[in-house]
Order: C-alpha cells, then structure tokens, then sequence
C-alpha cells in the first residue's frame, strides 16, 4: 500500500505509439536504458500506471536510488516523462513518471513499412481502448442494474462480486480458476473477444491492402 496522500495528476495523454528503427539512433539509447531487468520492469510497472518514485520502489522491490538511476535512463531514451505531482507524507514534492507514449515498437524494413506501421498501431490502439470503454461502461451499467435489482428483490449480487465468488468456487473444487466455459458464458467477456478478433482481423487487412 502508498503511503502518499491524493495527486495532483496531469491531463497530458501519452503520445501515439512510437516505432523505432532498429537502426537508428533512439533505438541504442532504447536499447541501453532498457538493458538491465530493473529497468525493463520499471518500464512496465510505469506503463500499467504513472507512479512516483516511491511506489516504483514498491512495485519492483529494489533501492530508491537505484530507481532514480533507471528513471534518469528511460527519461533521457524518451520512454517516459513527468506527468504530474505527488506528495510525501512530510509534504515534499516528489514527480509522478509516465509514458511518453502509448506504445513503443522495433521496426526493421523499409522506410514506406514503417510509416504503415506506425498508422496501423494507430488506428488499432484507438479501436481497443474504445472497445475497453464500451466494455467498462457496460460493466459499471450492469453492476449498477444487479445492485439495484438487490436492493428490491435482496437476490441480486455485483457483478464483481459475483466474478469472485465463480472463481473461489472453481478454486474450492480443484479448478482454481474459471473454466473457460465459466468465461464463455458471461456476454461481456464474448463482446471484449469478439471485439478483438475483429480488430486483429482490421490490423491484418489494412495491412496486406497497403492502407
């Protein structure tokens, strides 16, 4: 658990997702900032969510100096950036790091590939992250629903609730998950699959169409 009180967040988005040319310039300093494990996980913790430096000495379990030292590296590659503030118990400023970009590609080919890439990942990372919405919107929709549905009838449960209780019952009976058919009967998780496929199903034709 952080022991630092509420941020102040930035409302700056991550740039669109970055394709670096395996021979070029940005992808040696990718490259070295990103040579050590500590740094690649550093990396990923701050993708799942900007963190001060604090809470990545939490989330990766290593020295508060040499979490800066990594930070100062995948700044100075452009991996990531301030992007707010945070606040010590004491009330010292301390920065909140996140990424520069929604993505970060290696490419190798030619120039004309790679600016088909780069709108490729586009269009794609757009067509997921509206997919995430529909899906949480209708997520806290139905919760909503069951919990108004329990406070008339005292029988309907969250849907988070319910998530939970499906999988500490497949755990008690040996599964210790949710069976896939557990997973394919709930039509929120058939709507995000099916949505993917179709996205990948896009990626691959606007990229053989040259689009």
């Amino acid at each position: 658990m952080s022991l630092l009180p509420r941020r102040v967040e930035s409302d700056r988005r991550p740039d669109d997702a970055r394709v670096l040319d395996i021979e070029g310039e940005d992808a040696d300093d990718a490259f070295e900032a990103l040579s050590s494990g500590t740094a690649r996980r550093i990396l990923a913790a701050i993708y799942e969510e900007p963190r001060t430096p604090p809470e990545v000495r939490e989330e990766v379990g290593t020295s508060l100096q040499n979490v800066h030292y990594h930070l100062d590296r995948l700044e100075e590659a452009d991996l990531i950036e301030p992007s707010g503030v945070g606040y010590s118990e004491k009330g010292s400023e301390m920065t909140i790091y996140a990424p520069r970009s929604e993505a970060v590609v290696l490419f190798a080919g030619r120039e004309s590939d790679r600016s088909r890439l780069r709108r490729l990942l586009g269009r794609v990372l757009g067509l997921y992250l509206l997919l995430a919405a529909v899906v949480a919107v209708a997520g806290s929709a139905r919760e909503l629903l069951s919990g108004g549905a329990g406070a008339d009838g005292g029988a309907a449960v969250s849907y988070e609730a319910e998530t939970v209780r499906t999988a500490g019952d497949a755990a008690a009976t040996g599964g210790g998950a949710p069976t896939v058919g557990a997973l394919l009967s709930d039509p929120l998780f058939v709507f995000f699959l099916g949505g993917l496929v179709t996205i990948v199903g896009l990626a691959a034709y606007w990229w053989l169409a040259g689009e």
